[in-house]
């Protein structure tokens, strides 16, 4: 395969450069008009640079035939081939260079620096090429402004057209376009050769913007492909008529060499201006390809997601809303579809929701997440969670925004009973300390200090109970305690296990009179009524006002009232001193 390619190189190579010297050289000095490196850029560009060694090794044997049998001679063949090499290799290092912006000759922004590319060759390499025939009693200034300008609007025209027309990406778009429009391709292109050969025919009229036009609509029509064939036979069949004294460049009555590099300018500025309207167009293509990919990835995903999928305007509207909502909420997607959102939130919510929704538009892209509660078609209470993200214009403006949408009512149903389950106590039913505590603070922010008591209770011999007869007599003893205290609080005390057998009364805007009435109710009522086996269980207890150092010296002053009644013969509850 690579010596197949080298074979083609090497023919295209000799054939560009045995016309240039036969038909474009005049007063013995260098061709007017160079498109042999065009060619041999395109091999670099496509080639890895440690494989460089191939194609300027063929392209060098056969310059160098070129040069000795029709060009200036054996003598001059071996210095003017460093002039010729030289300004390939560094326009293909300046491309190879340049790949990571992308695809070649794919993008405006990469044209503008191939045109760069295209010129430094030719200026660096023309000094050389000056020097080698000023050697050899040529003239050093006109050699280089030759060199410089036939080489450089070679490189610029064919390069492009060189580079689209080989490698395998440019096989494969031949067969797209050929599969595609089969028709057109075999009706535009022979018209474009019959008008570029039409207008170089005669030499009448001024008509040199006629091939241009066909050139840019077989552009649009068939892509990359028609830029470049069409360019081919813009700088085929004009180039070969020019030289042959015709054509509308005949009309400036110039010298034939003059006429030739007229020409080449003309055909570059063409060129400069079809190439970068095919790149614009092909990243078009592609951009569309993605977007009708990116939708039908996205209409598969909304049509088999469980969850929800919408697009709400920036003011709020629903603009799309996937088929699961109906499972979701209970409306069609087409009761939702052009109204506003607010339909679906908690009207306790929606000024939570609305500024969330402003946060998202403004987060430039970034994605947020937030629940809140709806109100679905039934009238149903549920939770929503919504990830969502706004889709910006080329500007980074948000244009509206994305949304996936999950029922999480399950989930904070879960969470409730988690909450649940962390602050309560699971022998008894009761709050636990960690509850007990919270609450307590939570009086003690609201600034309810002075307002509010504490008291602890602790049952009586409860480890020789447990000793006696076994754990599960003691927890139910500690059952039977927690349903006696539940039943003679009120609705507003809350009642904790904080220890082993140790309890907690917390008392809302309670004075220590009325919270010591209310314990000892308690402490009368347990050690009435509460036994096991002949054992009747007894409780003490501590109550102390919460001040203003807090529930932990609230909590230290009953547990030390409770220490005493223990002390004092237990079975009696004590106030804190």
């Amino acid at each position: 395969m690579m010596l197949a390619r080298q074979w083609m190189l090497a023919l295209g190579y000799a054939l560009l450069a045995a016309l240039a010297v036969t038909l474009t050289r005049f007063d013995g000095g260098v061709a007017f008009l160079w498109g042999a490196s065009a060619l041999l850029i395109a091999a670099l560009v496509r080639t890895s640079m440690r494989n460089w060694w191939a194609p300027l090794v063929t392209c060098s044997v056969v310059g160098f035939l070129v040069t000795g049998f029709l060009g200036l001679g054996w003598a001059v063949a071996p210095f003017l081939l460093i002039a010729n090499m030289g300004e390939a290799v560094i326009a293909g290092y300046l491309l190879k260079r340049d790949r990571s912006s992308g695809e070649l000759m794919a993008s405006l922004s990469w044209f503008g620096r191939f045109v760069i590319a295209m010129l430094v060759g030719p200026v660096l390499m023309a000094p050389v090429a000056g020097a080698v025939l000023w050697a050899f009693d040529g003239s050093f200034v006109a050699t280089m402004k030759h060199f410089a300008i036939g080489h450089a609007l070679g490189n610029l025209a064919l390069t492009p057209i060189a580079y689209m027309m080989t490698g395998r990406a440019a096989r494969k778009e031949t067969r797209r376009i050929f599969k595609r429009h089969k028709k057109a391709a075999l009706t535009l292109l022979p018209t474009v050769g019959l008008i570029v050969f039409f207008t170089f025919w005669q030499s009448d009229w001024p008509i040199l913007f006629l091939p241009v036009m066909w050139v840019v609509l077989v552009t649009f029509r068939l892509g990359r492909l028609g830029a470049a064939v069409s360019l081919a036979l813009l700088t085929g069949i004009g180039g070969l008529l020019t030289a042959k004294g015709m054509g509308p460049v005949s009309l400036t009555g110039a010298t034939l060499g003059d006429r030739m590099q007229f020409f080449q300018f003309y055909l570059a500025a063409t060129v400069l201006t079809v190439i970068p309207i095919a790149a614009d167009l092909h990243n078009r293509q592609k951009l569309n390809r993605s977007l009708r990919r990116s939708e039908a990835e996205f209409r598969l995903l909304a049509d088999h997601c469980t969850d929800v999928i919408m697009r709400i305007s920036i003011d709020g509207q629903i603009l799309y809303a996937s088929p699961s909502v109906e499972l979701v909420t209970g409306y069609h997607p087409s009761e939702l579809v052009g109204r506003h959102s607010r339909v679906l939130i908690d009207p306790a919510d929606f000024a939570r929701v609305r500024d969330e929704h402003r946060a998202t538009l403004a987060a430039g892209g970034e994605p947020r997440t937030y629940a809140y509660r709806t109100i679905v078609s039934s009238g149903e209470q549920r939770w929503f969670s919504t990830h969502g993200r706004a889709l910006l214009d080329e500007y980074g403006e948000p244009i509206e925004l994305l949304s996936y949408i999950r029922d999480i009512t399950g989930a904070k149903a879960d969470e409730r009973e988690w909450v649940q389950a962390a602050l309560t106590d699971s022998l008894t039913g009761l709050h636990n300390r960690r509850a007990f505590e919270r609450a307590a603070d939570g009086r003690i922010a609201a600034g309810a200090v002075g307002a509010d008591c504490v008291a602890l209770f602790d049952l009586d011999r409860f480890k020789s109970i447990n000793d006696r007869f076994g754990h599960d007599a003691g927890d139910d003893v500690l059952k039977r305690f927690a349903e006696v205290a539940l039943k003679l609080t009120r609705p507003g005390d809350m009642l904790a296990r904080i220890g082993g057998e140790e309890f907690g009364l917390l008392f809302e805007d309670t004075s220590i009179g009325q919270a010591y009435e209310i314990c000892e109710r308690i402490r009368r009522e347990v050690s009435g009524t509460l036994r096991i086996a002949e054992v009747q269980i007894t409780v003490s207890g501590g109550v102390a006002p919460i001040g203003p150092d807090g529930l932990a010296a609230a909590l230290k002053s009953a547990d030390e009232a409770l220490y005493r009644a223990k002390q004092g013969g237990r079975d009696q509850l004590l106030l804190a001193a």
